[in-house]
Order: C-alpha cells, then structure tokens, then sequence
C-alpha cells in the first residue's frame, strides 16, 4: 500500500487520528515539493499564527451573554448580548471568530466540552459594555460560547479536504510521493500546488454556526410588527407573550444603533429566556436570546 493510499484510508475511517493522519500529508507535501500545502499542513497541526488569514471554514459567528446587575437588586442572568451593542472596533472578532487552534487542541478542547457548548473569556469586554446593553443594568461579567457542533464540523472539514486532496493527486500518480530511489512517478510542485488551492481552498466552504439555530430563520422588517408575532407564534410563543411584547415597544423609548432595549423589552426577553430554560418555549436555551434579539433589532431597523 502506497503512503497516498495510506492517507486515503485512513481519512475515510473517521475513528482514526487526524493528527497522525496530518503528519503522514507532512511527508507526501515535503517529497512532492509544494511549500502552501506544507504551510496548511504546518498550520492546522500547529495552529494558526496571527499573521495568516485562517480558512473559510475557520470562521464562526460567536454567541455573546453575561450576566448585568440593576438597582434594588434586579438583575439579569445568562442574558444574550446582541452584536449591535459592540464598539465597531471588536465586533468583527466575534461575528467573524477566527478560530487558530491545532488540530489537537480543538480535540482536546472537545473532550472537556460540557452542555453541547464551548465557553471562551472576552477579556474586560464587560467594562467595555457597562450600560450599553440593557437599560439600568451594568454588565458584570461578559462571555462568548460557541457550539461543540461548529468545531465538530471542523474537523470534519479537515479530513474531507485531507482525502479530496489524496484522491486528487493519487488520480495524478498512484506512486507519487513515496521515498526517493523507488519506481514512483513524480508531480511538478506547481502542479501539485494547483491540485493543493482546488481541493482545499477552491471548494465550496463550510460556513460554521450554531447547531442550535441554524433550522430557525426570520425576516422581519422595520416597524413591521405582524411578522415579528408571526415569527413568535411559528416558534410557540403564546399570544399574552405576545402582547406583552407589544405594549413593551409601544412604551419603550426607541432605540439607537449602539445602545440596549429599553426596560420593558429586555424584561421580556430575559422572561422569554427562562421559558426557553423550562422546557415551555420551542427554541432552545442556547439559541433563544439571540434569536430575540436579531428579531426585534430587525422591529427597530438596527
């Protein structure tokens, strides 16, 4: 068995090593000459420097909560934080999340996961928020969490693009790639380079989301209410929840791209948050604060 073969077959068997399966690509990538596909290779074994743009299928929008404290005691707790309240300057780093993590590390980080759900520290992006979010509460603590789904489908990508690759160029030359002094047919680096940008960076990319509402979709339109209700009650909502909505953007003071929802409106979606909690709401837990609040941000026009 030639090590292309090698390669194929163990990037179909999915319980095999990625890893290994990488450093086996490391020794064809090194006989055959090409430097990017040495490079992709060093960088996904190793992890991404900041200097290098990651793949397309690195890329994941991550979900953003805290927890906020008010006055007499109010708060709210594991609220959703909508992109919109970001400074222009961080918000990318969360709706574009460049993962750079090796191989290995995303593994290991995938043992540890716990709840369906990956947490990662935001640094003081809750002093950043402070009020900004929701009306007369102060953010306390600011977190993003990402689904175990987005880094599943990850290496998945991976291997799929590690055996398109094997079976492109052993298509080329069975032999190719085998130790120097054997009866192997060799392949042009710049061939093997073309071969390298089709397989893995000219296919169709995998864009990662959250498994946990990548079903649910909306168009809600500015100031148009009767689309808002009619996504609510497509998802369960009940029609005094509804209502109270209602009354709760009639009397709220709009607001401004940048700033948070008004009183009414963020006690309604942290009341909507705890029914998706109990099982009496049809989205779940890890979706629903988002999902509101793209909604209603589509209500105002933000």
């Amino acid at each position: 068995m030639t090590l292309i073969e090698e390669i194929q077959k163990d990037a179909v068997d999915s319980k095999s090593d990625l890893s290994a399966l990488l450093r086996k690509c490391k020794l064809v990538a090194a006989r055959l000459g090409s430097r990017p596909l040495e490079d992709w290779l060093l960088w996904e074994s190793n992890g991404y420097p900041d200097d290098v743009d990651v793949p397309a299928y690195r890329k994941c929008p991550l979900e953003l909560k805290g927890h906020f404290s008010g006055p007499l005691g109010s708060g709210i707790q594991n609220a959703p934080i909508p992109m919109m309240c970001l400074p222009e300057g961080v918000r990318d780093a969360y709706e574009n999340y460049k993962c750079r993590q090796s191989i290995a590390s995303i593994e290991e980080t995938l043992k540890k996961a716990e709840g369906g759900t990956v947490w990662m520290r935001t640094g003081d992006l809750a002093v950043i928020l402070g009020t900004k979010v929701y009306q007369h509460q102060n953010c306390m603590q600011a977190w993003a969490e990402m689904s175990v789904g987005s880094l599943v489908e990850l290496l998945n990508t991976v291997r799929n693009r590690v055996l398109d690759l094997a079976l492109a160029l052993w298509k080329e030359a069975p032999t190719a790639g085998e130790c120097p002094g054997t009866n192997s047919h060799t392949i042009e680096p710049a061939r093997v380079t073309q071969i390298f940008n089709t397989t893995v960076y000219g296919g169709a990319a995998n864009v990662l989301g959250s498994a946990s509402n990548a079903a649910v979709t909306f168009n809600v339109s500015q100031n148009d209410f009767s689309a808002l209700e009619k996504w609510l009650s497509a998802y369960g909502a009940q029609r005094e929840d509804i209502e109270e909505l209602r009354g709760a953007v009639q009397e709220d003071t709009r607001p401004q791209a940048g700033r948070g929802f008004g009183p009414r409106v963020s006690s309604w979606i942290a009341n909507m948050i705890k029914k998706a909690a109990q099982g009496s709401w049809q989205i779940g837990i890890g979706a629903a604060g988002k999902l509101l609040a793209e909604a209603i941000s589509g209500y105002y026009g933000l």
